[in-house]
């Protein structure tokens, strides 16, 4: 684009008139693909000197751990005198800081009995001796889990859930008891029974409410709940960091 010119008349001392000659020139256009290239640069240079946002320093890599062993059955904990049910053994290991990972170790664990003259176990395979109520456990990795069998009896009860638990997850949790009668039919006894734990200092639990319970620290404690007619159903469970 030529430059454009403007004139402009003066006086001098004399009658000669001089004319000024004023000259604008139109800027060059911008080259946008430059600037982006200086704009692109300067972001790099400012975060290769610490400008800028920057990722978190490595973690390192979450160590797998052994939370609790857990004992369960299908067929359900209750067994007459001289038949048998199957128990298992599962390791639950926290594999991340929010995930669990089971494994069967069922011939691996060492098995034993609360008495025997209730009943006998041998690698999860458990017989009725006797009726009554007889707490079966398996140790496994430096933990043990239990499940209370019922021998010879019309009904029983069952805690749920089994856990692990996080501390650092929702404070709270709510156990449930339910009765199991000869005929397989269920009632929810959470209400009526009376709820205790054998370490307030892992889970506090409220006597007459239902079987809700507050987390207090990480180990391991028993759940127990209660019946006016003497029945009992106990739980083992884990609360991990």
């Amino acid at each position: 684009m030529m430059p454009s010119t403007r004139q402009h008349p003066t006086s001098t001392g004399s009658n000669t008139s001089v004319m000024i000659t004023e000259t604008s020139k139109t800027p060059a256009p911008t080259n946008h693909k430059v600037l982006s290239t200086f704009v692109v640069l300067g972001f790099l240079i400012l975060t290769s000197c610490g400008g800028g946002s920057q990722s978190p320093p490595n973690q390192p890599p979450f160590q797998k751990s052994l939370a609790q062993i857990q004992v369960i059955t299908i067929a359900g904990p209750s067994v007459q005198i001289a038949g048998t049910v199957v128990l298992s053994a599962s390791a639950v290991y926290q594999i991340s800081p929010n995930s669990f990972a089971n494994t069967d170790v069922t011939k691996s664990a060492t098995w034993t009995t609360s008495d025997p003259a209730i009943a006998t176990v041998s690698n999860g395979l458990v017989t009725g001796t006797g009726i009554g109520s007889v707490t079966i456990s398996a140790a496994f990795g430096g933990k043990s889990g239990s499940m209370t069998v019922f021998v010879g009896l019309t009904s029983y009860i069952t805690i749920s859930p089994t856990g692990p638990f996080k501390l650092s997850g929702a404070p709270g949790v709510t156990f449930y008891a339910t009765e199991t009668f000869s005929d397989g039919s269920t009632a929810d006894v959470s209400g009526p029974a009376m709820w205790d734990s054998s370490s307030g200092r892992v889970i506090s639990i409220y006597p007459f409410l239902g079987g809700d319970a507050t987390l207090v620290g990480t180990g391991t404690t028993t759940i127990t709940a209660t019946l006016n007619t003497g029945e009992v159903g106990t739980l083992t469970v884990t609360v991990v960091p």
